[in-house]
């Protein structure tokens, strides 16, 4: 459901850029928010915040916008019903619990933290349409998959391992299209890819992002009737993705600035104070 909500939301602010960015800074916003609060592990606030990104890349329509949350909808029905069996037939054995070390953050910081990643996620979209690029949600992606990081030590090497598995995914997507395969060929090429980005992904993010990046790429060709120019799609992706690295790591700096963080959360602390006594 939560996912549902954040594709949905995005999806019915997407007539205005502006109010678009802004529908995906308040699913930033929630999303970090309640992740937080329940302490959800990671990916913690990623896929609500990427899905919001993707809907709000599509062209409004009004008559379609049933159809398109109908269709997500289903997809996520689908996701939880495959876990579901998974757990039952498979996942038999008794779950243990490692207890582990855990910081635990004063009462403003949940919202502090939220505020700064809804700021620089509207952002990217603000920037995106600035600078005219078509898939703007590329540079949210990126943004927000870099500040997952656990410090900003970890957001640093997250950068630099996504610019760098960016750059050479792109070479490995122009060998795949130079030979222009089939389409049913394209989707065993697709399932391979998502085989080896699931395997690697919690195991090394830089060679991860090799295979993501192709993946997505292929994603874009197959399910689309239009052909694009793959020279510029590639070319499109790597700016994207240096920009949203870049931005990423700035939210990441204020994110882990613990002085800067104290700050914002007294300040939010005092407006809080004086609108509740504004109120009595």
């Amino acid at each position: 459901f939560g996912m549902i909500f954040s594709f949905s939301v995005s999806l019915c602010f997407g007539f205005n850029v502006y109010c678009s960015a802004l529908a995906l800074g308040i699913v930033a916003f929630l999303s970090h928010f309640i992740t937080s609060y329940y302490k959800i592990p990671p990916p913690g606030n990623f896929f609500f915040i990427m899905v919001a990104a993707m809907a709000s890349n599509f062209q409004f329509d009004m008559e379609m916008i049933p159809t398109r949350i109908g269709l997500f909808a289903m997809g996520a029905i689908l996701s939880c019903s495959f876990a579901f069996i998974y757990s039952v037939f498979v996942e038999k054995s008794a779950v243990i619990n490692i207890p582990r070390r855990t910081f635990r953050k004063k009462r403003y910081t949940k919202f502090v933290e939220s505020g700064i990643i809804a700021v620089f996620m509207t952002l990217t979209l603000v920037i995106g349409h600035i600078l005219k690029f078509q898939n703007t949600y590329w540079i949210s992606i990126s943004t927000i998959a870099i500040i997952q990081g656990r410090n900003f030590e970890h957001v640093r090497q997250r950068n630099l391992h996504r610019i760098i598995g960016t750059f050479v995914g792109l070479g490995l997507a122009w060998f795949i299209l130079y030979f222009n395969p089939e389409k049913i060929v394209m989707i065993f090429i697709i399932m391979f890819l998502q085989f080896i980005v699931e395997l690697m992904i919690v195991r090394n993010y830089g060679f991860a992002v090799i295979f993501l990046t192709p993946l997505t790429i292929l994603l874009v060709e197959t399910g689309s009737l239009i052909h694009h120019n793959v020279t510029e799609l590639m070319e499109a992706r790597l700016i994207d993705t240096v920009i949203g690295s870049l931005m990423g790591l700035s939210a990441g700096f204020l994110l882990y600035h613990q002085q800067m963080i104290n700050k914002l959360e007294k300040s939010v602390r005092f407006s809080f104070f004086q609108f509740k006594k504004l109120k009595k």
